[in-house]
């Protein structure tokens, strides 16, 4: 699978030389039978993801992460360009600072966690919210 990483807005040196471990974070998470098709990921700042959040979710805040799948075209199990992730720089540079770890690994926890939406796996309630942040440390513990 093919993974393209975009950037929006500014991002330090150290976090765009990062962007092979984004790509086999993201590979991970989304697993195997895709390798045909493509996901973006996205690093945009507060504006675009809270413009994203209130078109297409009917939410005027600023959020982490937001994944979006694409509907296949008739004839085919998964479209061309499978799913788009957008994470939001700024809040992973704040979450990073109340969880005390760094940014790189906030953002490779949301990039993880917008693959897994893409993959299938939903947050809704607490206990799917438990299995997708188990499934995130364990591909996070793979990857180190």
């Amino acid at each position: 699978m093919a993974i393209e990483i975009f950037f929006e807005t500014a991002a330090p040196a150290r976090i765009k030389r990062a962007a092979p471990l984004f790509k086999k974070a993201v590979r991970a998470a989304l697993g195997t039978g895709r390798s045909r098709h493509t996901a973006c990921l996205v690093f945009t700042g507060d504006p675009g993801i809270k413009k994203l959040n209130k078109r297409f979710l009917g939410r005027n805040r600023f959020t982490d992460v937001i994944a979006f799948n694409y509907p296949s075209p008739p004839g085919f199990k998964l479209p061309p360009v499978f799913g788009d992730i957008y994470v939001s720089l700024p809040q992973a540079v704040r979450q990073a600072r109340a969880m005390r770890h760094s940014v790189l690994t906030e953002l490779l926890i949301l990039a993880v966690h917008g693959a897994l939406h893409l993959a299938g796996m939903n947050d809704a309630t607490a206990e799917m919210r438990r299995r997708m942040n188990l499934k995130t440390v364990a591909i996070l513990k793979k990857l180190s």
